[in-house]
């Protein structure tokens, strides 16, 4: 029920407040719709540590902003500040999820005629399961330690319900560490790969052609998107695997992967910069010199090394099973199950 206090902004509802628990521990959750004011931030904050001080043995407590008005940088300020002044062992078990209204925003562009690419720095700012996968899969191919539940939701940006269905779907490859509180991926089969592969490349890519006649290498045009020195663009598919095993027995693929962090939604421009002879391409995706995929996910899990970004494996795999590359990507998990780490 909401509170209908002109001075306050934190919606109250049956649902607000809830707790989940697992193998891991008890976690506490509160929720807030349209918050306006640093007054109610820090009310929320309060709250979660009391619940934590009143129950010791709540592992955490995940609060989940909705449609908050408040700057991010100004709800990270005050976050830091009291956990300045809160004791270590309760505020470091507060984590904050700030969820903005993205369908709102559209509608907003669309009602004043903006237009539909978005600004290129704006990054995804929430996590689907397959986000949270390739975390852990990125982890258990560097040999990587578990990791907490809360340290996985601070690092994808994923909320509980979005981590907990992950373990439920991949609970049989899941390790579980119940004295301090940590999973891993403890192994992955072919199965499993195809599976997150699969759901992975539902995402649509963006592809181009060379219309001049004369197309530049992957290799030369992998240097000119090295030359625009931007966080948010690495070389995937192929390139991106060979980079990472460098055993792999294949050649170059004359099409370029590239991986941009960002939605559907981001501004494509850069792609005359590294080459004005590129068009956007609607026929066939064999055909394409460039292929664009999007890191939808708050976390890119890019590389740098020498002197370019690089996706990570995982998603390199995505990238080459996309192109049809069946055989190759089936070499990269051989290797992967010999023991070779990128």
């Amino acid at each position: 029920m909401q509170e209908h206090n002109q001075y306050r902004t934190v919606r109250r509802r049956p649902a607000d407040h809830s707790e989940m628990s697992d193998a891991l521990g008890r976690h506490f959750q509160m929720q807030s719709h349209d918050l306006k004011n640093t007054r109610d931030l820090r009310t929320l904050l309060l709250d979660a540590a009391y619940e934590l001080q009143a129950q010791p043995d709540l592992t955490d407590a995940h609060i989940y902003l909705h449609s908050c008005t408040l700057t991010k940088k100004r709800v990270e300020m005050e976050v830091d500040q009291f956990k300045r002044i809160t004791q270590p062992n309760i505020g470091g078990r507060i984590l904050l999820h700030d969820i903005r209204a993205t369908a709102q925003h559209r509608e907003i562009l669309a009602m004043e005629g903006a237009s539909p690419v978005s600004d290129p720095s704006r990054k995804p700012t929430t996590a689907s399961q397959e986000a949270v996968l390739a975390y852990l899969l990125q982890r258990h191919l560097q040999s990587l330690p578990g990791v907490s539940i809360s340290t996985i939701a601070a690092q994808t940006k994923a909320s509980l319900p979005t981590i907990y269905k992950v373990l439920n779907a991949y609970g049989h490859c899941i390790e579980k560490d119940p004295e301090d509180k940590t999973l891993s991926l403890r192994y992955f089969s072919k199965s499993d790969w195809l599976y997150w592969i699969q759901r992975t490349n539902q995402l649509s890519s963006a592809y181009f052609i060379d219309r001049s006649g004369t197309p530049r290498s992957a290799n030369r045009l992998a240097k000119e998107l090295a030359r625009l020195q931007r966080d948010d663009l690495a070389i995937g598919g192929l390139m991106g695997a060979l980079h990472h095993l460098p055993t792999l027995d294949a050649t170059n693929s004359p099409q370029l992967d590239i991986l941009v962090h960002g939605t559907r939604r981001t501004n494509l421009s850069f792609i005359t910069e590294i080459d004005p002879g590129l068009e956007r391409h609607q026929g066939r995706a064999e055909m394409a010199h460039v292929v664009v995929h999007f890191i939808d996910r708050p976390a890119s899990l890019f590389v740098y090394q020498d002197g370019q970004n690089w996706g990570a494996l995982p998603d390199c795999i995505a990238n080459m099973q996309k192109a049809g590359l069946t055989h190759q990507v089936t070499d990269v998990l051989q290797l992967l199950k010999q023991g070779q780490k990128p």
